[in-house]
């Protein structure tokens, strides 16, 4: 796991920084979902924690069309990973951060042939995966890396931790939110206060009435068109993210755009931050 270089903030015993860490499945994940809140929250002057929790070794490089369209291309997995971290790396420098990976193994990968081959118990694996290395379908069955993300959470102690909600069509996305849940459960016990909040998910899908019942929501419209540059950064998979069909979510809420989530825990801090003042002020319940 990489860490960020800035140092370690306060401990835990002095209560939580004003800092939000974000925790993605795939790089473009943190962007798509909760950009706008990161960025408005960054230039309110938070510290910003930028976490993957798989790999990325697996998808495809896109490239658009004269006619709009887009060409896919199996980009095989020692190609795919270097790019993506790379533009995670970018990404994650735009809010004075540095990427931290988890390096959890995605369910699949693509060889040099373009061939799918799916990642399970004792299949073949690639060459970057330690044998030892639950993927992320898995990694919250496993001790270890329950314990080194609960690590990570009281080592940077941030005032709240975003993460994908359990109504997902990736599993990748479901994964991770069972991952952190676990580990921040785990770093409660050990004193930590901060909250926990499962974004839903911010494109159209399968759920219907499921995607309209979050619990609180954060006003992202001033932010919009910086979420839309700071999403473009992933430009080998996602080319014009202004076309992403975002569920329209913002005239419930009385905004022209809104990052919508579900309250796990408000934790134990009661600081009157920003951050803190806003999820409490438009939440449902």
């Amino acid at each position: 796991m990489q860490n960020p270089s800035h140092p370690l903030r306060k401990p835990v015993s002095e209560g939580t920084n004003r800092a939000l860490m974000a925790i993605g499945a795939h790089a473009d994940d943190i962007e798509l979902n909760v950009g706008g809140t990161v960025l408005k929250y960054f230039n309110l002057g938070y510290e910003v924690d930028y976490v993957l929790s798989t790999n990325n070794m697996s998808g495809q490089f896109r490239t658009k069309n004269a006619d709009g369209s887009l060409t896919r291309f199996n980009t095989p997995w020692h190609e795919m990973m270097p790019v993506r971290k790379r533009e995670a790396a970018a990404a994650a420098a735009a809010v004075n951060t540095e990427a931290v990976h988890l390096d959890h193994p995605q369910r699949h990968y693509y060889d040099d042939k373009g061939v799918q081959h799916e990642v399970r118990y004792g299949s073949a694996q690639p060459g970057n995966i330690g044998p030892d290395t639950p993927t992320i379908l898995t990694a919250h069955q496993h001790p270890g890396p329950v314990k080194a993300l609960a690590d990570l959470i009281l080592a940077r102690n941030p005032e709240a931790i975003l993460v994908h909600g359990m109504i997902m069509v990736d599993m990748e996305h479901v994964g991770t939110a069972l991952l952190t849940t676990k580990a921040y459960w785990q770093a409660v016990e050990q004193g930590y206060q901060g909250m926990l909040l499962h974004w839903t998910d911010a494109m159209v899908g399968m759920f219907g009435d499921a995607h309209a019942s979050w619990g609180t929501h954060i006003d992202v419209s001033s932010f919009w068109s910086q979420k839309m540059d700071w999403t473009r950064l992933h430009a080998s998979v996602i080319l014009t993210p202004e076309e992403v069909d975002y569920a329209p979510r913002g005239a419930a809420c009385g905004c022209a755009h809104v990052e919508t989530f579900d309250i796990v825990s408000r934790g134990r801090s009661r600081a009157e931050t920003p951050f803190a003042t806003e999820i409490r002020a438009n939440s449902r319940r």
